[in-house]
């Protein structure tokens, strides 16, 4: 892990980080199935079970309920521990509507003038409105934050070039004006600070974690027909195409199981009939031990995606000791290591991917050095280091004032 002058904590500074509550202001949460989503709350758990104080201020935008083959808790999220049964007292949900993919919330500016202090914010962000609002109310209430950039998504869709005038304009005010700017990775630290023109020494990396009931305890061979997995959004960012076409070929070599869902839902399913594609399931999405389950009844993880900030589900499933077939992007590169845990493939290359699953599932030997790999490169991480670090960074930010 990368060393950082804002991660050395200042004598006595853990003790007036203590006082203050942490608020995590997310645009979801769970049950929202997501990364960020799971992140916000392993971090809000983590410094909960330590018995300092924190907060939650949230949408009311909740996934549909699905029929689920095993009972399972709706406020638990995969890759972190069950919600607590008092989550009421410390999660505040907003009304909210979707916008533009976007919840937004009125009465956030409200809810966080009203936050208990002393206080400090934690922004989670990947979209629009989240940041700007709690910004103005910083400079208002002169409240320090902190912006945890999940991911720094580029012009898309029919609203995609409003982006081009929101990130010079305001995002890039928000991050300048944060007392630190988290990111995963020391590359997309340098992307950041050149980007928006950020002071390096405010740029903090730190990396996601994985939950230790990810940890497979036993070996995995590879079996005659092996299950490829993908867990995900299935959203145009996941680029799921380009493995529908690597599996163009090669699809009775495997059988696929897409868990997940999505805007682009009908659109592939209506892409796997047109290719004649066989063995490929579309699961629905999944969490807690159902997700769990899928993990360990699969062989290979599979990511090809276009962009990523670091994904959690990269780190469950070295974890699960899988090897990884991804694209690669930053974010997963420094996740999956080519030829030691998985596999890289460069971006919109279908056969260069077909012929990575070919490989790694090729051969009993190199499969099980493979995923013996992964799972000793999951042990690196975990939600007891990462928190760590944020109460280090909490505690820095705070001697500062």
């Amino acid at each position: 892990m990368t060393a950082d002058p804002l991660l050395d904590r200042p004598a006595g500074a853990a003790a007036r980080a203590a006082r203050h509550t942490v608020v995590h202001v997310s645009a979801h949460y769970p049950p929202y199935l997501g990364g960020l989503e799971k992140v916000a709350q392993a971090l809000a758990l983590f410094r909960r079970e330590a018995g300092l104080p924190v907060q939650v201020v949230t949408s009311d935008d909740r996934p549909s309920p699905r029929p689920s083959p095993r009972p399972s808790s709706p406020a638990q999220a995969p890759g972190v521990p069950q919600a607590p049964d008092d989550e009421d007292r410390y999660v505040r949900r907003l009304r909210s509507r979707e916008v533009l993919h976007t919840a937004v919330m009125p009465g956030l500016h409200r809810a966080l003038r009203r936050t208990p202090r002393p206080a400090l914010l934690h922004l989670h962000v990947a979209q629009a409105y989240v940041p700007e609002v709690a910004w103005a109310v910083c400079r208002r209430e002169r409240l320090p934050y902190v912006v945890h950039l999940h991911l720094d998504v580029g012009p898309s869709g029919p609203a995609g070039g409003l982006l081009k005038v929101y990130k010079p304009l305001v995002l890039a005010r928000v991050l300048r004006d944060a007392a630190a700017v988290v990111v995963f990775t020391a590359e997309q630290r340098e992307a950041v600070v050149d980007r928006y023109r950020l002071d390096p020494a405010r740029v903090v990396v730190i990396p996601n974690g994985v939950g230790r009931e990810y940890f497979l305890d036993r070996a995995r061979t590879l079996p005659d027909r092996p299950t490829v997995l993908f867990v995900g959004r299935l959203a145009v960012q996941k680029n799921l195409p380009l493995l529908l076409e690597a599996l163009d070929g090669a699809g009775d070599r495997f059988d696929t199981v897409l868990v997940g869902d999505g805007d682009l839902g009908a659109a592939l399913r209506a892409r796997v009939r047109e290719l004649g594609l066989r063995g490929v399931r579309f699961h629905g999405r999944a969490d807690g031990e159902e997700l769990r389950d899928l993990y360990r009844a699969a062989d290979v993880f599979v990511l090809p995606s276009e962009r990523e900030g670091m994904p959690l589900v990269l780190l469950e499933a070295l974890a699960m000791g899988l090897p990884v077939v991804a694209t690669d992007i930053p974010g997963t590169r420094d996740v999956v290591h080519d030829g030691r845990n998985g596999r890289l493939v460069p971006l919109g290359d279908p056969a260069a991917l077909r012929q990575a699953l070919l490989d790694v599932t090729g051969d009993p030997a190199t499969y099980a050095a493979l995923a013996a790999s992964a799972r000793d490169l999951a042990a690196q991480y975990s939600w007891t280091v990462v928190g760590d670090r944020f109460e280090q960074l909490y505690a820095t930010v705070l001697a500062e004032r």
